[in-house]
């Protein structure tokens, strides 16, 4: 059962306050109306809750944008004709256009959460309890930051929006350069560790809500992510790191940690592993998990799951082999199958759309209404982003490989020894396989390969060796990304509205 039972009510709530007209999306409809609703501090919480709440709408496209771009997933056929079909066959191929409907739509998610953020911020005053004040500022400014770094990573230069703006105003700014963006990210994330609003853990029944182990995370991935090595912020992610270990229970191997199975289960929800996550409640309420559905392969007649089935966000060639490579690796089962039971025919489906990503599946009644958390940050990324980061910093050293043998240890496949990887580039290089296999099909791929530098070379990589058997099956050919594809194109929507915006390079 979900801890977070008032997430029901949300919807009703946020409807009062929003609407998607203007040029960036779900700004209030009127001052008046944000006023009369959020009076006390139970209004507030809502609003609060609703910016929680906004994560759904941008993970719902997020896949689309993030894991179809790398080499993890691909389309799952070729050469249909329908619009939503070409519009992942687009994002897959890097060939993508400004009218996309993955890309406008979690634009418009994005700011639809920033919006709401900005409202708390407005409204704080009408709390009247201190503490509570300060951990609502300090939740919406988390959220704010969220949504902007993976809009920062996306796009570049975006629309800095800091406060309630109407369409008037909206209609006639610019996009703010990226060192401005990651000033903001920076400066939130930095004044709520500072302010320390935030605890450590909620009780149970405020699981769910960010904490401060998930600002000090965030804020150490932002780090590793705008600077490199040698700057102080690089090496002051390690410190952020360390904190968040401790808090999570200084863990020094495999036995320390959730199993992996039970990581993902819809029966252990909330576990220790789970850092921040975007939680979902099945049960007709609106709050359902989409991914199953979206997942699962076509035509399976409800031997994977009820319902519509997509089959999109289909696992490559590539991750498999990866993980095939690790042999009896644990999480290969987790993540993703190659083949289902047809319980009517009492065959296995091993042909075909077979394939599916399997982490975000759970049973369904009800079309796109799954129970299945989506994690954002856990234990075994942060980690992972420490044993990277000692490497970066000082070299390979026993510290570093024992927390690179942290997943590896509850993977179940063998640990690696310094001489395997004693120098930087070979544990750089470990660590880099390691955290694929590790977070498959969670949106961090992409992201991760733009912050080593690698993301054109792996993508065309994929396209011309790793899944070559797949692309080749296309009637043209698939030409390679250059590094402005990277990049997502403005919304056409957005150019629609205030033509002077300025694209990205090669749009």
């Amino acid at each position: 059962m979900k801890n977070i039972k008032y997430y029901i009510s949300i919807l009703a709530a946020m409807t009062l306050l929003c609407s998607c007209e203007d040029l960036l999306d779900s700004y209030p409809e009127s001052e008046v109306s944000a006023d009369a609703y959020i009076t006390s501090t139970a209004a507030l919480n809502s609003t609060v809750l609703g910016c929680y709440n906004a994560m759904q709408g941008v993970l719902q496209y997020e896949w689309a944008v993030t894991e179809l771009r790398t080499d993890n997933t691909r389309l799952y056929g070729a050469g249909s004709t329908s619009n939503t079909t070409k519009a992942l066959e687009y994002l897959d191929q890097g060939n993508i256009p400004s009218a996309s409907e993955y890309v406008n739509s979690y634009w418009d998610s994005s700011y639809a959460g920033i919006a709401r953020c900005n409202l708390v911020l407005e409204k704080l005053n009408v709390a009247d309890d201190e503490a509570l004040r300060a951990q609502f500022e300090a939740e919406a400014k988390f959220l704010r930051a969220h949504f902007y770094f993976n809009l920062v990573r996306l796009w570049g230069p975006v629309f800095l929006v800091t406060k309630t703006t109407g369409a008037d105003e909206a209609r006639y700014m610019q996009r703010s350069p990226v060192e401005d963006v990651y000033a903001l990210i920076e400066g939130d994330l930095e004044a709520i560790l500072a302010s320390e609003a935030l605890p450590v853990k909620y009780a149970s029944d405020q699981t769910g809500r960010a904490t401060r182990v998930a600002a000090a995370s965030l804020l150490a991935k932002v780090y590793m992510t705008h600077y490199q090595l040698g700057d102080e912020k690089y090496a002051a992610a390690a410190d952020l790191l360390e904190d968040v270990i401790g808090w999570v229970g200084n863990p020094t191997s495999g036995s320390d940690l959730v199993p992996f199975d039970k990581v993902f289960s819809i029966e252990n929800e909330m576990n220790d592993e789970i850092i921040f996550t975007c939680r979902y409640m099945s049960g007709n309420k609106g709050l359902g998990s989409p991914f199953g559905n979206y997942f699962a392969p076509i035509n399976n007649g409800a031997n994977v799951i009820a319902g519509n089935a997509n089959a999109n966000n289909y696992p490559s060639n590539d991750i498999i082999n990866a993980f095939n490579a690790n042999e009896g690796d644990l999480r290969k089962d987790v993540s993703l199958k190659e083949r289902y039971w047809n319980a009517q025919t009492g065959v296995w489906v091993d042909t075909g759309t077979c394939r599916y990503v399997n982490k975000f599946m759970s049973p369904v009644t009800v079309n796109y209404d799954g129970e299945s958390d989506w994690p954002i940050i856990r234990v075994g990324d942060v980690v992972l982003l420490y044993a990277e980061l000692l490497n970066e910093l000082q070299g390979p050293s026993e510290k570093a490989l024992g927390y690179l043998n942290i997943t590896r240890q509850r993977a179940g496949i063998p640990v690696l020894t310094l001489a395997e990887v004693g120098s930087k580039y070979l544990f750089r290089e470990a660590v880099r396989a390691e955290r694929r296999l590790e977070l498959a099909f969670e949106n961090h791929r992409f992201f991760d390969l733009l912050r080593w530098g690698i993301a054109t070379e792996t993508i065309n990589d994929s396209f011309a060796v790793k899944d070559a058997d797949y692309y080749a099956t296309y009637s043209y050919v698939i030409n390679p990304i250059e590094d402005w594809q990277l990049r997502l194109p403005i919304p056409q929507s957005v150019k629609d509205i205030n033509p002077d915006v300025a694209q990205n390079v090669g749009y």
